[in-house]
Formats: structure tokens, sequence, C-alpha cells
């Protein structure tokens, strides 16, 4: 029995709810297509814009000419950019897409910063060109972009779980209203994913819903993933409990402190690095080294993590660093709180000399889709943008996530209001819209398998041995395991809940199947990659090997079956490196690399 509800027809459908997607369908709209934007929550406050509690910015050079911003430092230049870029993703960049962030960067946030000014936002300037800012003041912009262009058709609290295609072109989707659990098609000539990545880990900092539901798709749609081993993280809070996976710890990070492990013994920071991640957003990835590794030799606190130990510092420093936050802060958040938690505990904790024990919160996936400097996927009709896509960071993202979904959103609604006017609308196949439904309703008929909760549960479980910050063969091929067993077990998922209305179980089920393909594809490469590169790192090849895994593994359907490939970076400057270097740290801090971020940002 057909259960497509109602049936609706566009040019551009974008999918998502934060930057890449508003941004997607604003820049198509203004190219005179009909664009409707879909997302799973509230449109413009979904996704990890809404989470950001730092910095962005651009090159000083485009700041002062294009933006014709006074206080910008045009000393640093587009050209050295780029340079940071592939330098800090271990050259695993694609260097095209990285010239497409340079390039489009500014152009955006010309428009995004128009939207700010009218929308009541408030950023503080960061040097040589950037604004500070936190939470909703990210967002805010992204609300009135919508609201200005009002053409903009909006469906929100809908999720998009499958892509539908005529013969090799993708001609719509299918989605489920939240709500009353009624399912939608949509009918579109072209389509855009900016629906952000995956955290596979327990413990995250981020939303609660990056769960690779768009990276999924496209791939069961024919679109390649890649870099799917590297994942961002970096101290997040750990106690107290009620507070767990809070970013405070890494914002109080000026309040003097010494990092210590279980025993009460100092966790030392190389120098070089210690220097090289002063203010710097590199200071995630030094965590995450010297965190890791004690955590990994079972140097860790009770919930696993590590402690920031205050005392070192006066009662004085600690009071003048604590009010100075806030101060700052308040221009975003109520004096003495962030994101509506209370910080008094954790201030009387700190004043009172109490090690906060710490660990690492995965943040964002450098894993995703594979997409040109177009934001085409390769596969007719679909293109993506965002966190849900890879080329822009490679193995490590130094540069800024808010400004990759805003300009590659805009490319990739440019892109897609240009091939609509080339093609015209064409009704998916029905058979596979049969399929789809079949597929999405099945799990209301199982009476007996696994429940979501727990194959969900059990998928963060298994990656929290193998795809933590801290890898060894053994532990990654456990992960590899236990996924398979979950991927078998997924095969019979039963709902206590059998209405269609509001049923998170049913949402939960829907994302732990596209779960389980993005932590396939990134276990699956955390092996293969003996070696140490970025967000990867192995404690049993801890080497930067230029010389043996400087590529990408790709991953592709086919034959029911996921294949594994590997390609070299898309070089259009900078040559590939060889050699080895002892470990990420000593990679960034050997001087024949030439590095130098002038671009500091205060915050995360």
């Amino acid at each position: 029995m057909h259960k497509i509800e109602q049936i609706i027809e566009t040019d551009v459908l974008a999918i998502g709810g934060s930057g890449a997607a508003v941004t997607a369908a604003y820049y198509a709209s203004k190219q005179g297509v009909k664009a409707l934007l879909v997302s799973k929550g509230k449109a413009g406050m979904s996704g990890n814009a809404i989470m950001a509690g730092g910095g962005c910015g651009i090159d000083g050079e485009s700041g002062s000419q294009i933006l014709g911003i006074g206080s910008a430092d045009a000393g640093f230049t587009k050209k050295k950019l780029f340079d940071c870029l592939v330098k800090e993703s271990f050259y695993l960049a694609e260097q095209n897409i990285v010239q497409q962030y340079v390039d489009d960067s500014p152009i955006v946030l010309k428009d995004y910063l128009s939207w700010a000014d009218r929308a009541g936002s408030k950023f503080m300037p960061i040097q040589p060109c950037g604004w500070q800012a936190s939470g909703a003041h990210f967002v805010k912009p992204l609300q009135q972009a919508l609201k200005e262009n009002p053409e903009i058709r909006v469906i929100e609290d809908t999720a998009i779980v499958e892509l539908l295609k005529t013969d090799d072109r993708v001609t719509g989707a299918i989605g489920i209203n939240i709500y009353s659990g009624q399912l939608i098609q949509i009918n579109a000539k072209a389509v855009v994913i900016a629906t952000g990545g995956y955290q596979p880990l327990s413990l995250k900092n981020t939303v609660s819903d990056m769960t690779g539901d768009g990276p999924a798709m496209a791939y069961r749609a024919g679109a390649t993933l890649s870099d799917m081993e590297f994942m961002l993280a970096f101290p997040t809070a750990l106690v107290p409990e009620d507070m767990r996976g809070s970013i405070y710890p890494y914002l109080f990070r000026r309040v003097p402190h010494r990092l210590m492990d279980k025993n009460g013994d100092e966790i030392e920071l190389d120098p070089d690095a210690k220097k090289l991640s002063t203010e710097s957003k590199l200071n995630k990835l030094v965590n995450c080294f010297y965190m890791g590794r004690a955590i990994d030799k079972g140097l860790g606190g009770p919930h696993g993590g590590a402690f920031w130990d205050y005392s070192i510092a006066t009662q004085e420093e600690k009071r003048t660093a604590l009010d100075q936050f806030y101060k700052r802060f308040s221009l975003w958040h109520r004096y003495g709180y962030y994101k509506g938690e209370s910080l008094q505990r954790v201030d009387n904790m700190i004043m009172n000399n109490e090690p906060l024990e710490v660990g690492l919160g995965v943040e964002y996936s450098m894993g995703g889709i594979v997409v040109n400097e177009n934001m085409e996927t390769g596969v007719d009709g679909l293109f993506a943008a965002g966190e849900a896509t890879t080329g822009t960071f490679g193995a490590c993202r130094v540069g800024d996530g808010l400004i990759e979904m805003l300009c590659q959103g805009m490319k990739a609604g440019v892109m897609a209001a240009g091939y609509c006017k080339s093609h015209s609308l064409a009704a998916p196949d029905a058979g596979q819209a049969e399929r789809a439904e079949r597929k999405l309703l099945r799990y209301f008929d199982n009476t007996e398998g696994i429940e979501a909760i727990d194959l969900y549960r059990g998928i963060e479980e298994a990656c929290d041995i193998g795809l933590n910050v801290i890898r060894s063969e053994s532990k990654i091929s456990e992960t590899l395991s236990r996924l398979n067993k979950l991927k078998d077990l997924s095969q019979n998922i039963v709902l206590n809940e059998k209405s269609r209305q509001y049923n998170l179980e049913w949402m939960r089920a829907i994302q732990a199947e596209n779960m389980l393909i993005c932590c396939e594809a990134a276990a699956r490469a955390a092996l293969e990659r003996k070696e140490s590169r970025g967000c990867h790192m192995r404690s049993d090849y801890e080497e930067v090997n230029h010389d043996h895994y400087l590529h990408h593994y790709d991953f592709k359907l086919r034959d029911g079956e996921m294949a594994m490939t590997i390609r070299k970076p898309t070089v259009t400057k900078m040559p590939l490196p060889a050699g080895k270097k002892e470990n990420v740290i000593r990679y960034f801090t050997d001087p024949a690399l030439e590095y130098n971020r002038a671009f500091k940002v205060n915050f995360s």
C-alpha cells in the first residue's frame, strides 16, 4: 500500500538547517530558481553553528580589499591562508577546494555580515580579519536571510531520509515529518546535501544529531566517501556530570593550570608544542596528543579523562581570569553562565583547587562526501556542502568550519541553480520510491531483534574502543569486528512504540543504519592507515609517513558492498612532500615546514 502522504515539487532541494543549507537555498533562489529548504529542526538553528563558541575569519588581504575592514591585516594574504590550510591538513586537503574556500569566503561573508547587522548579532573583531561570537549570534544571521527572502520555501521538523533517482540522476528525496510521522516525497531538479557530519564517540561536544545521515544517503545514491578516519576532538567537561559534554574547560584554558594524570603527576607538553598552540586552534591537536597518550596508557581518571589542576595559580590570578571570561562572554550569555548553564559550581571547584576531570570530546568530522570545487559529487543532480563533505581540511581542521559551510553552501546553491536551468523536472522512479517506503516502514512489522536505542549505543561503545583519539591495530580491529556484528543485527530492528507520530525511536533506527556506514568506512581506513596524520593518531605507528600514506581512502557502494580504493590529493600549487616526521607534533614544530598561522583566535 502506497504510504506517501504528500508530494512536493521544486527546483533545488537543500537538505539541512544550518549555514551550508541556508546559504545554498539563498543563493539558488537569487539565481531565479525555486528553492526548498528542509530541516529536521528549526531552520537556521539546527546543526553545529548554534554550538559555536569562538571565532571565525578570513585572510586580511580580502578583508581589507573586498570587505573594506580598516583594521584588517592585509599582510595576511590569500596566498598565506592557502599555505596554512594545506599544511594544517597535513597536505591531505584538495587544493582546488582550499582555493574555493579562500576565494569565495569574503564574497559570502559580505552578505552574512549584513544579515548579522540587521539581525542584531554581536561580533567582536579579531586580528588579522575575524569575528568572535557565541551560540545564537552565529545563527541569527541565517534566520535573518530566510526572513528577508520569503520566496525560499522552508519545511521544518522534517528529516530527509533517502534520495531518489531516475536512472543515474538524483531527482528527489523521501522525508518524514517528525511530529506526524507522515512520509513526504519531494521531486527536485537538483539536490544539495548540507546535513553536517558524524560524531560516533560517546563523548561529544556538538549537537546530538550529527549522525552521518547526509553522507550515508549520498553513499547509497552512488557518491564516494573519504577521509572518514579523521575526527577533531578537544578538552570537554566530564565533571560536574550534569555538564558532561560542555566545552567550558577549553574556554577556561587561560586560567593558569597544569595537565595532570590520575596519579597527580603532570602530563608534560613539549615547550615547542606549547608555544605553537598558544592562542591558536592548534591547541586542540596538542591537547589531543598529550592527553590522549596519557589516557591510552591507563593514566585516566574515574571518568576516563585527565585533570586540569588550577592550584598553581594564586587566588587573585584565578579570580581575575574567571571574571575576565565572564565579562567577555556576557556580550552573548548571561554573566556567570555559558549556554544557559550556571558555571558557579565549576567556579567554586577552581577557586578551591579541585582538579577538573576533562575528556576528549568529538567536535567535527573531516571526512564526508567527495566533491570538487563546484560542490559536485559525481552523481548527476547531487551537490553537497559543509561538514557533510570532505576536501577542505584533510587530516586536521585548524581553519573555520563556519566559513567552510557558508562558502560551500553559496557555491553549491549557485551551481545547483545553474544545473536546474538546463534540466527539466523528472519524476523519481516509482519502484525506487516504493522500495524506500518499505525500507522505512519495515521496523514497525518486526517483532524480534535489537532495539534501536541499544543498537545506537552499541555503535558508540564500539567506536570508543578503536576510533578514539589514540588508536592501535588491535583496538581498531575490535571496533570493526563489533561494527560488523551490529550491522548484522541491524537487519532486524524492533520498535517498542508502534505509532509513527513523534517516534524518536524510529528516527534513531534510521540514524543507526546511517552511522554504521560512516563508522565502517572510518574503521577500515583507520586500520589501513598505518601511520599518524593529523587527528588520526596511532600508538603503534606514531610517524607521519608521507612516503607511503599521503593519500585518501575512498569508499563507494559496489554490488551491495563497501569497496575501498586509494587516491592522491589534488595538487594545484603546493607539491606534496616526501619523508617522515617523528609524530604529529614534530610535523608542526619542524622549522622546514615554514608554518606561520597568523590568524589567532581567542576561543573555540
